[in-house]
């Protein structure tokens, strides 16, 4: 018997013109009334349609990161109308992003002063990020109505939608019968790793700090590749199919909110979408939560490789103290514009060690035998004159090499 595919399976691997189709299927007339609370398990995938299945077969499973505000109060109607433009709201959501939002906890904590996360521009277009935002508020005023949402949605698959992330399997398509496909998307950033390698024009060491392209670990200059290649969101799905292939690194999410530097939701800032990418990945390979519903951490001896996307205010700089580091360190900056102006700076026993900026990306390199003991501080300070989203990437020797 075939298997039976739902939103589950497609969350995290949907292309935009997917997601408006399931937000028209839903919210047909008849069925929004019907969609309240459900989950991702309750919605079956049949062809090119997204149908609701019978309620004697939706699986029993909680519904609580679907559920409306208003659901956990006892004296507002909580099957209305506006409840279910919550609930499609979360559930696209939960398709672009792989994640539910407000951590798996619903409406049941939002308030009216609760920031509704906007989804980045690599996977959803403003548009699409925006409508969302909207079926999410609070108050069930707010919301838009369900003629706005099919009026939107129709437009949309009207006119041609480009693909932030492509429909793929859990373990990637068969290149076997398209060398010609093959070459040009996966060979290039190898192709571009080996000329890194290769090459005989070396940097200068004093300007890295020691540092040159031959002490550069390859997996660090993968990395620092996809950054680059996140930048345009045409190569979303290439990039996340290389990550979901490659688990050598996790997240570096042990590191504190600065709070006085960092962007919040409401700030406008294009970003690589990388954290979003990298949960959704660890989270389909049994990645273990701390109690933020994140991934840990840079610390975690199983990794030598791992990163976190950082999003500073225009002329403000974040500052972050890392320890847990065991070995040789090195750190990659990579800002989302090529030409962004920034500077990278570690300090350690009271000595500045200062980045260099080559090709757009700084580096910095911790030599000596460091402990895990050890403390040492990064700051980062941006001087672009506008928001900027950057990747800091950190190779971890733990004395292994």
């Amino acid at each position: 018997m075939k298997k039976e595919i739902t939103l589950k399976d497609i969350a995290g691997y949907s292309t935009e013109r997917t997601v408006w189709q399931m937000i028209l299927n839903l919210s047909a007339h008849g069925l929004i009334d019907k969609i309240s609370n459900i989950t991702p398990h309750a919605v079956a995938i049949v062809g090119n349609d997204f149908l609701l299945k019978e309620i004697s077969l939706i699986e029993t499973d909680s519904n609580r990161a679907f559920a409306a505000p208003e659901t956990f109060n006892k004296n507002t109607e909580s099957n209305s109308e506006a409840s279910a433009i919550w609930t499609l709201g979360a559930l696209a959501f939960y398709v672009i992003t792989s994640t539910n939002v407000f951590e798996g906890k619903g409406g049941e904590t939002q308030t009216e002063l609760t920031e509704i996360p906007r989804i980045s521009s690599v996977y959803a277009s403003s548009d699409l990020s925006t409508l969302i935002q909207r079926c999410l508020c609070f108050s069930p005023q707010k919301r838009p109505t369900i003629k706005e949402i099919r009026q939107k949605a129709e437009a949309a698959l009207n006119k041609y939608v480009e693909p932030r992330k492509r429909l793929v399997s859990h373990t990637g398509k068969s290149y076997a019968a398209s060398l010609v496909k093959f070459w040009p998307e996966e060979m290039i950033p190898l192709l571009l790793i080996c000329l890194l390698l290769l090459s005989s024009i070396s940097l200068p060491a004093q300007s890295l700090q020691g540092v040159d392209k031959t002490v550069i670990p390859n997996e660090m200059a993968s990395l620092v590749l996809r950054c680059i290649d996140l930048r345009s969101s045409q190569n979303a799905g290439k990039v996340s199919r290389a990550m979901d292939r490659d688990m050598n690194w996790t997240m570096m999410d042990e590191l504190p909110v600065d709070k006085a530097g960092e962007c919040t939701t409401k700030d406008a800032v294009d970003m690589f979408g990388l954290n979003d990418m990298g949960f959704g990945i660890l989270k389909r390979h049994g990645g273990v939560t701390n109690s933020g519903g994140r991934f840990r951490d840079g610390r975690d001896p199983r990794y030598k490789y791992s990163f976190i996307e950082i999003t500073v205010k225009q002329s403000k700089s974040v500052r972050y103290s890392i320890s847990g580091r065991e070995g040789e360190q090195l750190f990659a900056v990579v800002p989302y514009d090529k030409n962004a102006k920034f500077e990278v700076m570690i300090r350690k026993d009271g000595k500045d060690i200062k980045g260099s900026v080559i090709d757009g990306v700084s580096y910095i390199r911790l030599r000596q035998g460091i402990k895990k003991s050890d403390t040492f501080t990064l700051t980062l300070s941006n001087h672009t004159g506008k928001n900027m989203a950057f990747a800091l990437i950190n190779y971890n020797s733990r004395n292994n090499e």
